[in-house]
């Protein structure tokens, strides 16, 4: 059995975007790469609501020999359990789990704090929410309904202002008793959400999960439906098929339909390592019932 050596983190290792390079450049490197292979990750997030199905394929080299893995900071996945927002393998499981529990009809709201209701510190401000989401539970179970699902982020205007934005179960939930069961500020703002036809909540949760000045961590409920375990391949795309991928977008996506037969081609973003002469590829696929 071939033994593979690809633990590493490869958006790390290949940070150069491959578009700035002219078609000979990609050529050269396509040519020189020393991977022994490309490994392909499929994940998969099935809007549990609509049946829609977004694909995410990552393209990324594997080796031969241990020594020649890049080396970098971390391995290749960190475990979602962090909740960091500035751990990116974090923010996408949390996109996913937007993707999947979350779909029309459902909640996004922003709430903040007047100055009367200010909370001291983040502990404060996450005990407030909290409570919130335990007032709406209340009322649920009183209404023989099961307990919301729920992602939330609390980030500050400024360096000092804290506000939150929740993804929230809406159907049946009134968003004007919603708003007064908050009860922390003059302006409120609840919205249905509207997935988008192609990428689903991904927009809405890489808005939300901007949070720069944050505390940099989700919070999320137990009863979340979780995204499948990836599945992993070293014979989906061959090195000499990378190569033609990475020089031409209409290629790319072709054999990306080709490779998952039922889903159509939405983006892709293809990053290479000038050292390395190596290719990283992330492409987003969708699958409609």
């Amino acid at each position: 059995m071939t033994k593979h050596y690809d633990d590493y983190d490869y958006e790390e290792a290949i940070q150069e975007q491959a578009d700035k390079l002219e078609e000979w450049e990609l050529e050269r490197l396509a040519e020189k790469g020393e991977a022994c292979c490309y490994r392909t990750t499929t994940t998969k997030s099935p809007n549990l609501e609509s049946g829609a199905v977004l694909l995410e394929s990552q393209v990324y080299p594997s080796f031969a020999k241990k020594s020649d893995v890049p080396r970098t900071k971390k391995r290749r996945e960190s475990k979602p359990s962090q909740k960091n927002l500035n751990d990116k393998n974090s923010r996408r499981y949390m996109i996913r789990l937007a993707n999947i529990n979350f779909g029309k009809g459902d909640i996004w709201a922003t709430f903040g704090w007047n100055d009367s209701c200010m909370p001291g510190d983040i502990t404060a401000a996450r005990k407030d929410v909290k409570n919130f989401i335990a007032r709406i539970n209340y009322r649920q179970k009183k209404a023989g309904k099961p307990n919301i699902k729920y992602i939330y982020i609390i980030a500050f205007d400024g360096h000092t202002r804290p506000h939150v934005h929740i993804l929230m179960t809406g159907k049946g939930i009134d968003r004007d008793e919603l708003e007064e069961l908050w009860g922390k500020c003059d302006r409120p703002n609840t919205r249905r959400i509207k997935p988008d036809d192609n990428f689903l909540l991904s927009g809405l949760a890489t808005y939300v999960s901007n949070n720069p000045r944050g505390t940099k961590r989700w919070c999320a409920s137990k009863n979340l439906t979780k995204p499948a375990p990836p599945t992993r391949s070293y014979s989906k795309f061959s090195r000499t098929k990378v190569g033609r991928m990475v020089k031409d977008y209409t290629v790319l996506g072709e054999e990306m339909e080709k490779a998952y037969p039922g889903y159509r081609f939405l983006d892709a973003e293809v990053k290479y390592n000038d050292k390395l002469a190596l290719f990283y590829i992330y492409a987003r696929l969708m699958k409609r019932p």
